[in-house]
């Protein structure tokens, strides 16, 4: 009796062992197999009822319903696990076919077993004494047991020709998950084989239904996703593109990669931190008192009868375990030759690219020093006529050659213009400005030029924005210059108008919004994009005849963007292009500004010399003869006391000689140049304290900061404006020899 009540323990605790492990694979396997799986552990635990029940019959009937239950729920435990096999396996081809003619197959066997106490056709029950009195009730079959027996077998023996089929096909990493299976299966199969030949009392296969119910359930969820882990995670390892070596905590080598092993042939049982690529990078981290990090080496290998230089960044590191504790340490080798190779080229690009910048830059100094140096002469001269007549045909021819030489100077600046934003070398000077003047003088400027065309320009101007802002007007009248100039350009009839008005709420700043609309020839909607792009010009072909650089614009957007604004444009073909420019601006005076004036009384007036100062006297450097007598012209109604040099070396001996007041002293010149002839006339002479100009046609990216640097007082850019050089003169003479006017 007592072995009966320890074969029912046991198969309590199955029973339990098998409801809790048909939980886990509701939560944790995939829903493609894992139904099947679940129907084939409840079944086993109707099978394990059923085993109970045959060990506590009481009578023959009580017996054979109990064998009739245990052998139905046998043949559903074999159909749900050839089921749940052919679905593991990826055989859902096979799966689909079959299992609706198994389910047929499978339930009239079931149907067979469970009348066979009516009929009694498929086995008869005994008792039998084993172990002293206790008495066992077994089965002997008939022949339709045979034949259930022969479907359960062909069950069996169908799942066991997938599982081989898929172990021989498939990849040795994949081959465990399906070991495993066939090794449980076999189990259970072997077991039941005992306990029929040899006549058992109890059958003990029951029990290792949910041995092997826990088993599949452990191989699926945690075994073999653990082992293909590890494996795949060796072979990821091994595939990688840098060396990976571990160390244990004695320093001893427990594992190295592929690329470890071919890059510096390691062998992992010889191999120690003393040795090579380590030692170096241990003794370079020392040098640095680190004991971990990370280091560069370089060696020098042969390849192909040369010697080539490798590269590599190597991580020394330690190995914790969950609470910290170092369990070991580990090498990270990273191949960075090719980086190191594509930085040197770099390198080698850059350093062309500066030489060909420095080149351009030069080429620029040169190519305005050329121009500008005879363009001063010309509009010198011109305005030295503009002065002296009061011919209105004389005032005519000379306002022409004005007009055209501003042309010209307004190409060279567009250039250099884009040569200094390109070098970063753009700054912003804010100052306090009237933007009504701004406006007044940018219509000013563009008023013959639209009247040649017989265009208006018109002026919208918000009555509410304030009367005085800050920022720098110098690029902002550049921007509308640009913009202006190019509505006039390229409009044929009709004209422009500019619209100014702002956000109207910030106290402090506010967004200047400038609108310049045209009734011009209009942009295509393909061409909006190209709008902004250096040296690109739009419709070449029709605009052919249109002068320009094709920088203005992009210049425009570099100048707003860099007083942090936007500029965007609307245009229609054939009936004009409105560019809308906002700029940020400060409030100096929030007070609204009024009514737009184009033309303020007194604005237009004859030139008058802003100075006298006939006791000053001063010295004018230049190798064009043609530019001293400029100088002179422009300087004519001051009353100042001009004197003349045609190089460094005649400058030199009259600073020599004389004390000056001002030097005006030209750049490129014949040896000494302006710069060599500076150093001299600051060290030797009268003149070591005397305030120089430097007086050139050298405005490329920052020479005016070079010249400040060297030592000099002041820039003036060639060609020379008679107000600017009026301007520098007042700053630098003796106040007591200026006589304001």
């Amino acid at each position: 009796m007592l072995m009966k009540i320890i074969f029912v323990l046991i198969d309590c605790a199955a029973v339990l062992g098998l409801y809790f492990t048909h939980k886990a694979v509701g939560r944790n396997i995939k829903e493609e197999y894992g139904i099947w799986l679940r129907k084939t552990l409840f079944a086993g635990i109707i099978a394990m009822f059923a085993n109970i029940l045959i060990a506590y019959s009481f009578d023959y009937a009580f017996a054979s319903i109990s064998f009739s239950i245990y052998f139905a729920s046998i043949d559903w435990i074999l159909y749900y696990l050839v089921g749940f096999l052919l679905a593991y396996t990826e055989h859902d081809k096979a799966l689909k076919i079959m299992y609706r003619p198994a389910a047929v197959v499978f339930g009239l066997d079931s149907l067979s077993l469970l009348t066979n106490r009516i009929f009694g056709h498929a086995f008869y029950v005994f008792s039998k004494k084993n172990y002293g009195d206790v008495h066992f009730y077994q089965t002997r079959g008939l022949m339709p047991f045979y034949i259930h027996l022969a479907i359960d077998y062909t069950a069996i023996a169908i799942a066991l020709f997938f599982i081989i089929y898929r172990l021989i096909k498939t990849y040795s990493i994949y081959r465990i998950k399906y070991v495993i299976i066939l090794s449980v299966l076999m189990l259970v199969i072997l077991l039941n084989l005992l306990y029929m030949m040899l006549e058992l009392p109890l059958d003990a296969s029951v029990i290792f239904y949910a041995v092997a119910g826990m088993l599949i359930y452990f191989s699926i969820h945690s075994f073999v996703p653990r082992s293909l882990k590890i494996s795949s995670l060796e072979r990821a390892i091994n595939d990688m593109k840098e060396g990976l070596v571990l160390f244990d905590i004695s320093d001893n080598c427990i594992y190295a990669n592929d690329f470890s092993k071919q890059r510096f042939d390691i062998d992992e049982s010889t191999y120690t931190p003393k040795c090579e690529p380590a030692a170096t990078i241990i003794t370079n981290l020392s040098v640095k008192g680190e004991e971990f990090g990370e280091s560069n080496y370089s060696r020098t290998v042969a390849k192909d009868s040369d010697e080539v230089r490798e590269h590599y960044v190597i991580k020394y590191n330690r190995l914790n375990d969950g609470k910290g504790r170092m369990i070991g340490s580990y090498l990270l080798i990273e191949d960075n030759t090719d980086q190191v190779r594509y930085l040197d080229e770099i390198k080698k690009a850059r350093d062309i690219a500066n030489e060909a910048n420095n080149a351009k830059s030069s080429f620029l100094a040169n190519m305005s020093h050329e121009i500008r140096t005879p363009l001063n002469s010309v509009l010198g001269m011109n305005e030295m006529i503009m002065r002296s007549t009061e011919d209105k045909q004389l005032l005519e021819y000379a306002g022409n050659i004005k007009s055209s030489g501003d042309a010209l100077l307004s190409l060279i600046n567009d250039i250099l213009d884009f040569s200094k934003i390109e070098a970063n070398r753009m700054e912003i000077a804010p100052v306090d400005y009237d933007p009504h003047q701004l406006l007044r003088d940018c219509c000013n400027n563009f008023e013959q030029m639209a009247e040649i065309k017989d265009l208006y320009i018109k002026v919208e101007c918000d009555e509410t924005i304030p009367s005085r802002l800050y920022g720098d007007d110098k690029l902002i009248r550049q921007i509308l210059a640009n913009v202006v100039s190019n509505a006039i350009k390229y409009t044929r009839e009709g004209g422009v108008t500019v619209r100014v008005s702002d956000d109207g709420f910030a106290e402090d700043v506010r967004d200047l919004v400038i609108e310049v609309s045209d009734t011009g020839i209009g942009i295509a909607a393909d061409d909006i994009k190209y709008l902004f792009d250096a040296f690109k010009r739009i419709n070449e072909k029709q605009n052919a005849t249109i002068q320009g650089t094709g920088l203005g614009l992009a210049i425009t957007k570099e100048l707003v963007t860099l007083m942090h604004g936007s500029i965007s444009v609307s245009s229609k073909e054939g009936q004009g292009s409105t560019f809308t420019i906002v700029i940020p601006q400060k409030v100096v005076e929030a007070k609204p500004i009024g009514e737009f004036k184009r033309h303020v009384e007194g604005s237009a007036k004859k030139y008058t010399e802003s100075f006298k100062a006939p006791d000053a006297c001063i010295l004018v450097v230049d190798d064009a003869r043609l530019n001293l007598k400029v100088a002179q012209a422009l300087l004519k109604n001051t009353e100042i006391q001009v004197e003349t040099a045609g190089g460094g070396n005649e400058a030199i001996e009259k600073c020599r000689g004389k004390k000056y007041d001002c030097i005006l002293l030209d750049h490129r010149m014949p040896e000494p140049d302006g710069i060599q002839t500076f150093e001299i006339i600051t060290k030797e002479g009268m003149n070591t304290d005397t305030p120089v100009i430097m007086l050139t046609a050298n405005v490329i990216s920052g020479a005016e900061e070079e010249y400040i640097k060297l030592g000099f007082a002041g820039y003036l850019s060639k060609p020379i404006r008679g107000e600017d050089l009026e301007a520098a003169l007042i700053r630098y003479l003796p106040e007591e020899k200026v006589k304001a006017q």
